[in-house]
């Protein structure tokens, strides 16, 4: 490549303190140099682009109007270079932690929280990526990942709702922490609570179901397990792709909804929803963070954990059927 006809890069910050307090004495005070360092400096810029930058009187020097246009450029060229290396030296001392999560619990529960955690630990930046989709922990796509899901080897009890999701590619090496139980809770507009009532002590809904994509079995499910039934007719259902907009439908007198309690618990308008159906039946999985073994060691994955454990507990102690601590289980 050509070299680039730059000048003598050594002099331009003599140049740029003599430019800005117009003198070479404080220029040199600021830069620890002698004055006739700097004045030397100055002369050799000046050789090199064969032009007057300053005028020199008996007390005091002035910029040339070329030596103005040049100052301003050299000003906004050394701010440029300094505001980089401050970044590469943040990016030095800042680590990235990049955790996976559903979009819900994401956005209604880790979200308005999650400053707490950065304000705590200042040298770790936080990634967040949304997904329901099997983490791949083993090839490292997150640090960390929240997820729902049944544990393997865990005993569930038949006619539990099911979560039809895939919390990992794979479980080898994998922690798992369980962080809250998913406790499926029936909700709509106040005013329309009359039309979900229990009869003979079974549920009886004359209201449209609204569904979540994600977990279209919590509604029959729900239903069987409890041995309550839908009297609407099938045709005036919804289904919307996220529990955040179910709830919102809900609100809105489009039907009755059926979410977790822990979104539930988080969402911001709830206390323009009414629970008309009483239950604390538990699905067949539960919230879990889980962490492949190969990053437990390192310093962001401890204090992530240790910090959305104990926020866990304190989101659990006002869920109702949901008091006992959560677990830990390691799958290897």
């Amino acid at each position: 490549m050509p070299k680039r006809p730059l000048p003598p890069l050594n002099t331009l910050r003599g140049f740029d303190a003599a430019a800005r307090h117009l003198s070479f004495t404080l220029a040199a005070d600021e830069l620890h140099l002698t004055q006739g360092a700097i004045s030397r400096q100055v002369r050799d810029l000046e050789l090199a682009l064969d032009c007057q930058l300053f005028r020199r009187m008996t007390r005091r020097i002035e910029l040339t109007p070329e030596g103005e246009d040049f100052a301003r450029v050299v000003r906004d060229s050394l701010g440029e270079l300094e505001r980089a290396a401050q970044r590469i030296g943040r990016s030095r001392t800042t680590r990235t932690l990049t955790i996976s999560i559903l979009p819900t619990i994401a956005s209604l529960w880790l979200m308005p929280r999650l400053h707490l955690f950065t304000q705590a630990n200042p040298g770790v930046e936080v990634r967040i990526i949304s997904s329901i989709e099997p983490s791949n922990l083993l090839a490292h796509e997150a640090d960390i990942a929240i997820r729902v899901g049944r544990m393997p080897g865990r005993r569930y009890e038949r006619g539990q709702p099911r979560i039809d999701l895939d919390m990992v590619v794979s479980w080898d090496g994998v922690q798992a922490d369980e962080l809250f139980p998913d406790i499926l809770r029936p909700v709509c507009a106040p005013g329309l609570a009359g039309e979900a009532t229990m009869e003979a002590g079974r549920p009886v809904v004359r209201l449209p179901l609204i569904h979540t994509s994600s977990r279209r079995h919590a509604w029959p499910d729900w239903l069987k397990a409890t041995g309550g039934r839908a009297v609407a007719r099938p045709g005036d259902d919804l289904e919307f792709g996220h529990f955040f907009m179910s709830l919102d439908a809900a609100r809105k007198e489009r039907g009755i909804a059926i979410v977790p309690d822990i979104l539930l618990a988080q969402y911001d308008r709830r206390d323009e929803l009414a629970m008309p159906l009483a239950s604390d039946l538990r699905s067949a999985g539960e919230y879990y963070l889980l962490i492949h073994e190969s990053r437990l060691e390192d310093p962001r994955t401890q204090a992530f954990r240790g910090w959305i454990l104990a926020e866990a507990w304190k989101a659990r102690d006002g869920l109702t059927g949901a008091t006992d601590q959560p677990s830990g289980n390691t799958r290897t």
